[in-house]
């Protein structure tokens, strides 16, 4: 069977080296130069600067993705933090078990009862924001969401369901906090092109495809500017607005095409900084809930010091961008922040890069909570990415959850073989 993949992000690599595996011809078409899309890395100045995901899993080496590379043979290892992560209230750091020692007693009690309906997987529809108002009056209780949702999700807590949330409580319950791939993301994604071009697969660098050709209501053929290749099944890495786009609206139900242009895309600001000291001394990830904007910061180099030159550190904060926002004024409080969560950043940090992640670059093509299946309403053609995440799961746990669930319908309907 011939496969051809538009995009070689991760969950691009994680299809192709899946039914490269399988026996299947596998070709990529990657518009850049270079494999990874946002979960690889640039050097600049001797440090690896990822080029979305922060070097980090959100499960370590107990989630899909690690769960993953493991059945495809992919050596990457990956190094639980420690702790997992830190909660900054007042200038004092708390770990999330410790956070409640910050409310009331009648607070404590609502707190724990609603931490308890979560861990439970109960949630609705309702915004999580929503959600917590019900049932706490806290600003504190609201900002610590904010900021777990925005580092995690890219969103604040009004922008994903109490459901979802739920669900993921349960997932971080199971299988635990987060871990740092050594070599970062881009260690991941050498790996999965290293095994990839080993099984015979190809990646076409700097080939954008123009159209996906149909024919007779099945996916054809894709069609770049220089030659028309044909197909067996085609998976999208796009994202489900540009493959709508590659293929024509006319070739899709008027409501599947609705559905997908209402599909709020997850925003984001990414700050790096190079510093001559460890500025949080752990691998895990520092929640700032009091922060004008920065949602939360890690230090991969406390795990893995090949990030960055020899006795430098890598700092990163993340913080969550709605579409109304104005970028270049939220970067400008972003480094506000940065300098009020450490007094001596001007000592011993500097920022390196700054990266903003919206509209054709965004941190998610798709909000977490939003269901779309990897199955298309056109016959051989399939979606996989950050746009297509089962319930509970996030960022490139998802993108693996994603690509498993696209295996299971193929499996399913015996276009592959599961070995």
């Amino acid at each position: 069977m011939r496969a051809g993949i538009i995009g070689s992000g991760l969950g691009g690599l994680l299809a192709a080296v899946s039914l490269a595996r399988r026996g299947s011809e596998v070709v990529i078409f990657e518009k850049l130069p270079y494999a990874g899309g946002r979960f690889t890395n640039i050097e600049r100045s001797g440090y690896q600067l990822s080029t979305g995901a922060l070097h980090m899993i959100p499960h370590g080496e107990k989630g899909p993705l690690a769960r993953m590379l493991r059945t495809l043979g992919i050596s990457v290892q990956i190094k639980t933090s420690k702790p997992e992560g830190l909660f900054r209230i007042n200038g004092k750091d708390y770990l999330f078990d410790e956070l409640p020692e910050l409310f009331s007693m009648k607070e404590k009690l609502k707190l724990t009862a609603a931490l308890a309906s979560l861990k439970l997987d109960r949630g609705g529809k309702e915004s999580l924001r929503e959600w917590l108002e019900k049932r706490i009056n806290s600003k504190l209780l609201l900002q610590i969401a904010d900021s777990f949702c925005g580092w995690a999700l890219s969103v604040d807590s009004s922008k994903v369901s109490s459901g979802e949330t739920a669900a993921i409580t349960k997932n971080v319950n199971k299988f635990g906090g987060p871990g740092v791939p050594l070599g970062g993301c881009g260690g991941v994604t050498k790996a999965l092109v290293s095994e990839l071009e080993r099984l015979g697969g190809k990646i076409l660098y700097g080939m954008e495809v123009e159209k996906i050709e149909i024919e007779n209501g099945r996916a054809a053929n894709i069609a770049t500017k220089e030659d028309s290749y044909d197909f067996d099944m085609i998976i999208s890495n796009a994202g489900p607005k540009a493959t709508i786009k590659l293929c024509g609206e006319e070739n899709f139900p008027a409501s599947y095409v609705r559905e997908i242009k209402n599909i709020e895309e997850a925003a984001g600001i990414k700050i790096l900084a190079t510093c001559e000291k460890a500025m949080l001394g752990h691998s895990g990830v520092l929640f700032t809930p009091q922060a004008q904007r920065i949602d939360g910061l890690n230090e991969v180099t406390n795990a893995d010091p090949s990030l960055a030159p020899k006795g430098r550190h890598l700092l990163m904060s993340h913080q969550a961008l709605d579409a109304s926002q104005n970028a270049a004024k939220e970067v400008k409080l972003g480094i506000e922040d940065l300098h009020a969560i450490f007094p001596d950043f001007d000592r011993h940090c500097k920022v390196l890069a700054v990266h903003v992640y919206k509209s054709g670059w965004p941190v998610n093509r798709a909000v977490s909570g939003v269901r779309i299946s990897p199955e298309s309403p056109i016959k051989n053609l399939y979606h996989v990415g950050d746009a297509v995440k089962p319930k509970g799961w996030m960022e490139s746990e998802g993108v693996a959850a994603g690509v498993e669930l696209l295996l299971g319908h193929l499996q399913k309907r015996k276009r592959i073989l599961l070995h």
